[in-house]
């Protein structure tokens, strides 16, 4: 009488006697691994890396092409601020204005600018345009899009790269 066959010596049987079978199954180990150890890593460089705030603390200045003809200005970027809060001021068309909604992590920076324009020299037809900011900060420039809303027209996102003003430290003293 032959001894009755345990499920795993059944299993291990079908294994050997197909290789195909045995392929697949390695295979599938190998995948489910590497997933594994991926994630694993993906996670262990996430407490490497910081969610700190960029380093853009200073002056900025950019060459900006607007979205109407001969339209180039020199803008200047002031931000402050720590954590995740951005102060300061962003130029339109050579002029300072406050930066609201002001946010960077991650090596990205957003914020609102807002300007009054006018219809011919009306006041009374004045309208409120906003100008949303959204940069990628790398070393020392931020690669920006800008989208202006409201006024008097439709403006197409202007992307510019704006680059850091060195900071000019006195001579060591002897």
């Amino acid at each position: 009488m032959k001894a009755s066959r345990t499920l795993i010596d059944r299993f291990n049987a079908r294994i050997k006697n197909n290789p195909i079978v045995a392929s697949v199954i390695i295979l599938g180990s190998v995948v489910i691994a590497l997933s594994t150890f991926t994630n694993a890593a993906k996670s262990l460089l996430g407490l490497l890396t910081s969610d700190a705030r960029p380093n853009i603390n200073g002056e900025w200045r950019a060459e900006v092409t607007y979205d109407w003809r001969n339209a180039s200005h020199p803008e200047t970027f002031t931000f402050s601020g720590d954590g995740e809060e951005v102060y300061g001021t962003a130029s339109f068309l050579g002029h300072p204005r406050r930066i609201t909604e002001g946010k960077a992590k991650k090596g990205h920076l957003q914020f609102i600018t807002k300007s009054e324009v006018l219809l011919g020299a009306d006041w009374k037809q004045a309208r409120e345009e906003v100008h949303h900011y959204q940069g990628t900060v790398v070393r020392d420039e931020i690669k920006f899009v800008m989208q202006t809303e409201g006024g008097f027209s439709e403006h197409t996102p202007i992307a510019f790269i704006a680059k850091r003003v060195p900071t000019t430290s006195p001579p060591p003293t002897r």
